[in-house]
């Protein structure tokens, strides 16, 4: 790093894909990110959201990660990490719980944890609600799982 900043840090080289919005799963606003931000709160709930697509991998070996990011940068890439691998383990539990036969009841967990990237819970709740009116059969075996998750991390 002969000019004392990581390329991937100059905005110079950015490209438009490198700003972009998510929306707040909490109250549907539009949040901005750039593609450095850790977290950004959204300006109408004020919930904090964790950046989807950072990805610095390379942070996980560079000796000057930190200085190169910047305490906080580097804080906030620890953190998201952090969540993210404990969200995983949580998702893995809740999956190993599931009958084999359950196909159905598995499937719709990974595409409810799959739209809900970014954030500390598995998925939002209201979306396994959405199931009540389509299957009810679905519906019901898929709470009577989760609860059964949530009751065993008590």
């Amino acid at each position: 790093m002969s000019s004392g900043r990581c390329p991937g840090q100059n905005t110079q080289f950015w490209g438009a894909e490198d700003i972009f919005e998510v929306t707040c799963p909490s109250c549907g606003q539009a949040v901005e990110f750039f593609k450095d931000d850790a977290k950004r709160t959204c300006k109408k709930c004020g919930k904090r959201l964790f950046n989807p697509r950072m990805n610095f991998g390379c942070a996980n070996w560079c000796p000057m990660a930190k200085e190169c990011l910047g305490q906080e940068k580097y804080e906030g890439l620890r953190e998201i990490a952090e969540a993210e691998a404990k969200r995983r383990a949580d998702f893995d539990a809740l999956l190993a719980s599931i009958a084999p036969e359950d196909t159905q009841v598995e499937k719709i967990f990974r595409k409810l944890y799959l739209q809900n990237r970014g954030t500390n819970t598995l998925f939002d709740s209201k979306e396994l609600f959405s199931l009540a009116e389509d299957d009810p059969n679905l519906f019901k075996k898929a709470t009577e799982y989760y609860t059964q998750f949530i009751e065993s991390k008590k």
